[in-house]
């Protein structure tokens, strides 16, 4: 039986989410499905290397009220799942440094 290590309430999400790798290549696309203080899950087609340091920029969720910014954050890959064969990972990941 797993545990799950995690400490901080993740508040699930649908937002459109992009990963650039540090050396600035492609960018992949994605869907954030939750975020907490201290962390994120994305699903992807991107397949991470366990531990990697990405740049990842999640769009907020569509109100009628006033813009809000995109955020964006340097975060560090702690698991990658396949959920569909050969077509979407579920990535773990932890925030190290929020950008903007």
């Amino acid at each position: 039986m797993s545990r799950d290590k995690r400490t901080a309430r993740r508040v699930p999400v649908a937002c459109p989410a992009r990963i650039r790798t540090l050396d600035i290549g492609p960018s992949y696309y994605g869907t954030c499905t939750d975020l907490s203080v201290g962390g994120l899950t994305i699903h992807s087609n991107f397949v991470p290397r366990h531990d990697e340091e990405l740049e990842v920029t999640v769009m907020p969720p569509r109100s009628g009220g006033k813009p809000v910014p995109p955020m964006t954050a340097r975060v560090k890959v702690r698991r990658c799942h396949e959920i569909e064969a050969g077509l979407t990972y579920e990535i773990g990941l932890e925030i190290v440094q929020i950008l903007t």
